[in-house]
């Protein structure tokens, strides 16, 4: 049975605008993670990379072509806006997620969310604890 993980925009904008996201998607899918998305953080990761610091290192075709394959090999799940917690509220919609999804991990680089308890089972962990796991 595949673990479920809400991966965070920064950790996918990162891996992309360093070259790695190759592996890091290799990586999820080599160790079985279903890899849950939405419609809300598809929307996020496009708007964040077509920001001016980081369309000027990638074209529009390479940023598209990351989008398909996100949507392509991410578990796409029907959200709804329940949360409220969120120690930033523009970030609720991850939680919405993870709770839709019943992910047991949100992978994330925020300081502020590594720290955080959303009152319901999930690990918030990063990336590189992430991958110890395994």
């Amino acid at each position: 049975m595949p673990t479920k993980a809400v991966v965070d925009t920064n950790i996918w904008v990162s891996y992309f605008i360093n070259e790695r996201i190759n592996y890091l998607i290799r990586w999820m899918l080599d160790h079985e993670v279903e890899i849950c998305i939405s419609d809300e953080l598809i929307d996020e990761i496009t708007e964040v990379l077509q920001r001016p610091k980081f369309s000027r290192r990638k074209s529009r075709e390479d940023i598209l072509d990351f989008i398909e394959l996100l949507t392509q090999i991410g578990s796409n799940q029907k959200v709804k806006a329940v949360y409220k917690s969120s120690p930033d509220t523009d970030d609720n919609f991850l939680f919405d997620l993870c709770l839709a999804s019943h992910a047991e991990f949100l992978i994330t680089s925020d300081k502020k969310l590594l720290t955080f308890s959303p009152g319901f089972k999930l690990q918030i962990i990063t990336f590189s604890e992430f991958r110890k796991l395994f």
